[in-house]
């Protein structure tokens, strides 16, 4: 089930995470020139670690949808985040449960949101996961409908350095990619995932 943005609770979130992770992970923003200046788009970065989802939230001005793992909606704060940030579950476990999810995205993209998909599903640390076309599959199958146009896939790099207190992190963003139709939805992961690894420093 997907969330509603709640724009206050959203801010609220942010600072929280800007006081407690903010103290150990220092954020370094290259490329927001690559932004769409307006939704919709989809975002997406590398995914290392489950600071990924607060560290992205933090590094991108505008305020961000989440397509995350159905178990982070079971774990307690993580789960509020993520309601209150318009989380949209995954279910890798249940084809059904995740496309009737996916259907909930066509009226936010719709509303120009922004929204995010860790292309590779999963942690990946020290590499970068091949990426899962099926889900990008569904995305360009939302395009020409309703009034929707070509959606933006921006690839961005994550790289957490050690710093002086903590973890220096490096966010790069870079130029969006497209794809006409959900046939070319296996290039556009390849795409992405390179671009994503050059990015991430891989």
């Amino acid at each position: 089930m997907s969330h509603s943005l709640s724009p206050n609770f959203y801010r609220l979130g942010r600072w929280f995470c800007r006081q407690t992770l903010g103290r150990y992970y220092s954020l370094e923003v290259r490329g927001l020139e690559n932004l769409p200046a307006q939704g919709p788009a989809i975002i997406c970065p590398k995914h290392q670690r489950w600071e990924d989802i607060p560290l992205i939230g933090m590094a991108l001005p505008p305020p961000l949808h989440y397509i995350a793992k159905a178990e982070l909606f079971q774990q307690p704060v993580v789960r509020e985040l993520l309601g209150a940030w318009g989380g949209v579950p995954l279910d890798r476990q249940n084809p059904r449960a995740t496309l009737s999810s996916f259907k909930r995205l066509l009226p936010l993209l719709q509303e120009c949101a922004y929204v995010v998909l860790f292309p590779e599903g999963t942690y990946v640390r020290g590499a970068v996961g091949p990426g899962y076309h099926r889900l990008i599959q569904l995305l360009l199958k939302f395009q020409h409908r309703d009034g929707l146009g070509l959606l933006p896939f921006v690839p961005v790099g994550v790289s957490y350095l050690p710093g002086q207190w903590g973890y220096r992190v490096e966010v790069k963003l870079g130029p969006a990619l497209y794809a006409a139709q959900p046939r070319q939805a296996q290039d556009l992961t390849y795409g992405l995932m390179e671009q994503i690894a050059r990015l991430s420093g891989f």
